[in-house]
């Protein structure tokens, strides 16, 4: 998800509020690293694992804008953590179908910036800025997401099902 000139990005988004542009980055890291354990495509050292669980149990939940709005935001998150688990079940089939669905469901991380953004702006700020976030971290295309399934794949049945 990380993109050249995101931090920047995310400051403008978010009002310049850098609680809410800390919260959404460590979100982003912990994701990845859970990505990177489940798919198995990229190598996770202990050190950046062990850094992942020190932001998702002692920095995240302390971050002052989470605290702020922990009842808002709490289940958006684990909405998205399911949607994303749904996704790398999805993607692992043959049908073309639910390899789509997979793509849709894949990141909504990027709805929650747009709702920090409205946490930060109200309601105008948001519907300001939440095509620019859309546009911002769906870079990828529908077409290259799929290209990049070089074969089609069992589903795991002891991996993300567990």
């Amino acid at each position: 998800m990380p993109r050249q000139n995101e931090a920047a990005f995310l400051r403008s988004v978010l009002c310049n509020n850098e609680a809410a542009a800390a919260y959404c980055e460590m979100l982003f890291r912990i994701s990845q690293t859970l990505d990177d354990l489940i798919d198995k495509d990229k190598p996770v050292t202990d050190a950046v694992l062990i850094r992942t669980f020190w932001e998702a149990l002692i920095e995240l939940p302390a971050n002052p804008f989470y605290r702020q709005h922990e009842p808002y935001l709490r289940p958006l998150m684990a909405s998205a953590l399911q949607d994303w688990r749904d996704s790398a079940c999805l993607e692992r089939s043959d049908n073309h179908h639910y390899k789509t669905l997979a793509f849709v469901l894949r990141d909504q991380l990027t709805g929650m910036v747009s709702q920090c953004a409205y946490l930060v702006g109200g309601y105008e700020w948001m519907n300001k800025v939440s095509l620019s976030i859309r546009d911002h971290f769906h870079e990828d295309t529908l077409e290259a997401y799929l290209d990049g399934f070089a074969k089609p794949a069992e589903p795991d049945k002891e991996g993300v099902d567990s």
